[in-house]
């Protein structure tokens, strides 16, 4: 049996990119890390972040550990407080989204599975909203379309 190497990544070290003026997401694990099986990014978002609205996936499960504060996630069903310690795993094509409503800053892990380059998502994303800019609609669903984001009408 042959042994593989492990890949210790540095917190400091993590790419990091800043979407419109309230969120900031390390990229912890990237695809190519982790030989496409799973992207753990670190989601810090300012009091009144939208974060997203709710939406599924096609070909990716996603999670959610709040590490700080409160992040308002939809499971589905509705919206609810989650609170440090609080998890929300969602499967493919299940329908979730996320938002800090709080009054405080939020911190949050988000888990992808299989990792589908997400980072490329946010990476579009961050330059999208760069400078103050608001993207069109279409640029907005292209963006998402091209990585397994599907928006809904709130249930």
């Amino acid at each position: 049996m042959t042994l593989l190497v492990s890949t210790l990544k540095r917190f400091g070290d993590a790419v990091k990119v800043r979407i419109g003026e309230t969120t900031t997401t390390r990229y912890i694990a990237l695809a190519e890390t982790t030989d496409g099986r799973l992207g753990l990014f670190h989601h810090h978002m300012l009091p009144g972040a939208a974060g997203a609205a709710p939406h599924y996936h096609t070909r990716i499960s996603e999670s959610f550990y709040v590490i700080s504060g409160e992040v308002t996630v939809h499971d589905g069903t509705g919206w609810h407080k989650a609170h440090a310690g609080d998890f929300l795993h969602v499967p493919e094509h299940a329908v979730h989204g996320f938002r800090n409503d709080s009054d405080a800053p939020a911190e949050m892990l988000i888990i992808f599975t299989p990792a589908e380059n997400r980072e490329a998502y946010f990476t579009g994303l961050a330059e999208l909203l760069a400078n103050g800019n608001t993207p069109s609609r279409a640029e907005m669903v292209a963006l998402m379309e091209k990585y397994d984001q599907f928006e809904i009408d709130e249930p």
